[in-house]
């Protein structure tokens, strides 16, 4: 059995949604079950296992879809500014580096318009995470690393600036696993045995290749736009929704009309394929179950499973400041901290 975990992105500033991943990660390692966290959305802005690695999750637990249809399995960066001198294979003239050492810049046989910027994981190390190239002035590649080069984009010029029309993601020994063609919005995804022409598409073709049996709970803890794709292609595997949020709108609710949260619509709507729904408290639990026999004729199976949890509690051994609140959100302009500074 494997528990799928099927998520967006994950970032520096990661939301509740991949606290909550972390800490049942935590949980599945402890229980020995075979977990999976699928991220969905593409990422370049760093190795995305320096992402997972920073919230705790286990290289061998994380599923990136864009690498998943390669054989470079989730690695930390280790590819070294001196292999990127070689693999360019011309010579390098000269080198700057910014003040904070995070960036080299090479420049190529006297050409001053022809140079690689080297972005580099840390100050202190030589790993690049990735690299640009310009040639006569013009950016033409940017290639992305791990212990091997994992995926490259490719520009044009167009209306005086590069546009991105291609991306091509690697096998370890350097061969061509897929290309991602793309033209504005538009974006289409290039295999041996099949070409798809939307990213809904891409995820369906993914869900597909997991080969999901009666054995295998797959858990969305994001399903805008996806959501179709998973419940078509699950098989006999188990799905289950986590509901990390209100679920509703109160006050444009009745007691004929129910306004769903637009991020669990869909997975509401369609209770019938759902095996069961996760909350966080007791009482949205009875909320939830509340509204789905007054607003639908669907019965689910809705379970509490808090977030996250304290081995104990620690009390202050002084009296505590009077009139204080705490909290512990992001700072986020939706979380409305301004309005706590307001009660205080």
């Amino acid at each position: 059995m494997t528990i799928y975990n099927i998520n967006f992105g994950i970032g520096w500033a990661s939301s509740g949604v991949e606290y909550a991943q972390s800490y049942r990660a935590q949980m599945l390692r402890h229980l020995k079950e075979d977990a999976k966290f699928i991220f969905l959305d593409f990422i370049a802005s760093e190795n995305i296992q320096t992402l997972t690695a920073n919230l705790g999750f286990q290289d061998n637990e994380v599923i990136w879809l864009y690498q998943y249809f390669t054989d470079i399995p989730i690695a930390p960066t280790t590819y070294t500014i001196d292999q990127l001198k070689h693999d360019v294979g011309n010579t390098v003239t000269r080198t700057e580096v910014d003040q904070q050492g995070k960036v080299q810049r090479l420049y190529l046989d006297h050409q001053p318009q022809t140079f690689v910027t080297c972005y580099m994981k840390n100050t202190d190390q030589p790993y690049v995470d990735r690299a640009e190239f310009v040639v006569n002035g013009m950016l033409i590649r940017k290639d992305f690393y791990s212990y091997v080069r994992v995926f490259s984009e490719y520009y044009a010029p167009y209306d005086n600036y590069a546009k991105l029309y291609m991306r091509q993601f690697y096998n370890e020994n350097g061969s061509i696993a897929y290309q991602e063609i793309i033209d504005g919005d538009a974006h289409s995804y290039v295999f041996n045995d099949a070409r798809l022409d939307s990213k809904e598409a891409f995820v369906a073709y993914f869900i597909q290749q997991l080969h999901l049996t009666h054995n295998d709970i797959v858990i969305l803890d994001r399903a805008t736009d996806i959501g179709q794709a998973v419940l078509q292609n699950k098989g006999q595997s188990h799905v289950g929704v986590v509901v990390h949020a209100e679920h509703y709108s109160d006050n444009i609710t009745d007691g004929t009309h129910i306004l769903w949260n637009n991020y669990y619509e869909y997975q509401f709507n369609h209770a019938p394929y759902i095996d069961f729904y996760i909350v966080a408290t007791d009482l949205q639990n009875q909320i939830l179950s509340q509204q789905f026999a007054q607003y639908t004729t669907f019965q689910p199976r809705i379970r509490t499973i808090p977030v996250g949890s304290l081995d104990q509690l620690t009390m202050p051994s002084v009296e505590r400041q009077p009139y204080s609140i705490l909290t512990a959100s992001r700072l986020a302009s939706e979380k409305h901290v301004d309005w706590i500074a307001l009660a205080v």
